[in-house]
């Protein structure tokens, strides 16, 4: 159920000026954990290949948490020195009302208690979403994809529509966001294009970071066929494109690609911080 107007002043009324009252959460490794990605949803409004079965069995509605209950959690995690809130999902835009908590969680960035919030998204909403986004204090946002071919991405997400999210990133830019493109490297299907997505990406001023494929759950056959190793990525981009900086690393479970050109403006394809 979405927040009614007393329960968002509930939750605005939420004490922060204690923050740094409070310890911050530190892991095993003597880290100071500053950064949370929060699933919002496990529903999409794609079926990628490399994420999702066709026919999906999500959680009933009244399993997740509200989004009352979200903000709490959320609010709570930024008492304990979280500086990064990234919303994720499935699709984060296609749970109902969802501005409703990005708008609630915002009032940490105007009292200075968090220095970004952000989230990853497919695209498909964001040409709807895109402007109250930013009136949010969103800056910037990763939006996934793996090609620029409509029958490809037709193919990899069985749903979606390649035209719909170039609207939401042309939306997006015109609204004053910054983009990271995320691409998964699938053997046999986009491993040819990488060169030309750089290019693309680049050229309108977006990061790209490429991605190997992993498991994420009941997706059906052909995940070992997907795998494309980015250590052989890595090399074949050395070979055809004049770099200044190429970096492989992992993240968590992931690894990721990031590139520099030279004699350009200086673009990467990828992240500093490989978990942003």
């Amino acid at each position: 159920m979405p927040m009614d107007g007393v329960e968002v002043e509930r939750v605005k009324a939420l004490d922060l000026d204690s923050v740094n009252g409070h310890p911050p959460l530190v892991d095993p490794f003597g880290r100071t954990i500053s950064y949370l990605r929060v699933s919002v949803t496990d529903r999409c409004d794609f079926r990628c290949v490399y994420c999702m079965s066709e026919n999906m069995a999500f959680l009933p509605k009244a399993d997740l948490l509200t989004l009352e209950e979200l903000d709490r959690l959320c609010s709570a995690f930024v008492t304990r020195g979280v500086r990064k809130l990234r919303l994720t999902g499935g699709e984060p835009l296609v749970r109902r009302n969802i501005m409703t908590l990005f708008a609630s969680l915002a009032r940490h960035l105007g009292a200075g208690h968090l220095d970004e919030l952000t989230l990853t998204t497919n695209g498909s909403q964001l040409a709807k979403y895109a402007g109250e986004l930013k009136a949010h204090g969103v800056r910037r946002i990763n939006v996934s994809l793996d090609t620029l071919d409509p029958e490809k991405f037709r193919a990899i997400t069985r749903w979606g529509d390649l035209a719909q999210v170039l609207s939401g990133i042309d939306a997006a830019q015109a609204a004053g966001l910054a983009i990271k493109i995320n691409a998964v490297a699938l053997k046999g299907v986009n491993e040819d294009e990488f060169p030309q997505l750089i290019a693309w990406a680049h050229g309108r001023g977006m990061d790209l970071t490429l991605i190997e494929v992993m498991p994420l759950g009941e997706i059906g056959e052909g995940r070992l066929e997907q795998y494309l190793p980015l250590s052989l990525v890595r090399a074949r981009l050395a070979e055809r494109l004049t770099l200044e900086d190429l970096d492989y690393r992992t993240g968590g479970p992931a690894r990721y690609v990031r590139v520099a050109e030279t004699g350009g403006p200086g673009r990467r394809c990828g992240s500093r911080d490989p978990r942003a």
